[in-house]
């Protein structure tokens, strides 16, 4: 498939999980005009919500051409997403994994979106994915897994908070952030404006609640089970690599090692 004949427009949904009903399968998307999603959970279901968002961005990286998307790790303390981790050394997955890291990759993606309303955004292409459908310069897109709790440290002024969440999806960027349920009580601003701007998805004792903000057919739930994304990991990777023009990424001259990188 040729540049021209790709896809670069970001997909209509995220992947949640699938409804079964007697052994068929129905995938339960929710919405990505929203922007993204929170997704909160107990310390029981932690692994459960880990699980998810991995395979989620993994499949992400498979549907969307080489190189037009990126997935932004905010996150410190113990290591998470191992099957994103050989993404990083391509620039497809970055982490950021300290206070600094994290300001300053903030920093980064907010010029981008402030730059893309000035000299892209218009009245006849609205948002990036308009953009993209009309243009042969094609815009790459971000989605960031923040982790609310270590976001919280960062200090972010609330006001550049509430601006970024506003403008990021028409720019071509989106945002899920994820942690513990107690974060509802939380008192730092920046998060509140996060978890009152995007719909919640929760997850307790390892059962998820889907809302109709989430799905809005939440009539179906009444018949159907629903079973969170868990995809197989390794498979996801390797179409991602196969994606990947990898001789041309292994030419010395090519490479571009994040340094300070974490292990």
């Amino acid at each position: 498939m040729n540049q021209e004949e790709e896809n670069h427009t970001f997909p209509w949904g995220f992947h949640l999980g699938e409804l079964s009903l007697k052994g068929e399968l129905m995938p339960l998307y929710t919405p990505s005009k929203d922007g993204g999603f929170t997704l909160l959970y107990d310390k029981v279901s932690e692994k459960k919500a880990d699980t998810l968002l991995e395979c989620l961005a993994l499949e992400l990286l498979t549907l969307m051409p080489h190189e037009s998307l990126t997935v932004d790790l905010f996150d410190f303390g113990k290591k998470k997403f191992y099957s994103l981790s050989p993404l990083q050394y391509m620039q497809t997955y970055r982490v950021s994994f300290d206070v600094k890291q994290i300001k300053s990759r903030f920093e980064e993606i907010e010029n981008i979106i402030v730059s893309r309303y000035q000299e892209l955004l218009c009245c006849n292409r609205q948002t990036i994915d308009e953009h993209n459908q009309k243009s042969r310069m094609k815009q790459g897109y971000h989605v960031i897994l923040m982790n609310l709790e270590n976001f919280e440290r960062a200090e972010i002024e609330p006001r550049r908070v509430q601006n970024f969440v506003e403008s990021a999806q028409k720019a071509g960027v989106y945002l899920i952030a994820f942690g513990y349920d107690e974060l509802l009580k939380s008192q730092n601003e920046s998060t509140q404006i996060i978890l009152n701007y995007f719909k919640h998805l929760k997850v307790s004792e390892n059962q998820f609640e889907i809302t109709p903000q989430i799905f809005e057919f939440t009539e179906l739930l009444e018949t159907h089970d629903f079973e969170a994304l868990a995809l197989e990991k390794d498979e996801l990777l390797n179409t991602i690599m196969t994606n990947a023009d990898l001789e041309n990424f292994m030419d010395p001259e090519n490479i571009k090692l994040e340094t300070n990188t974490k292990v």
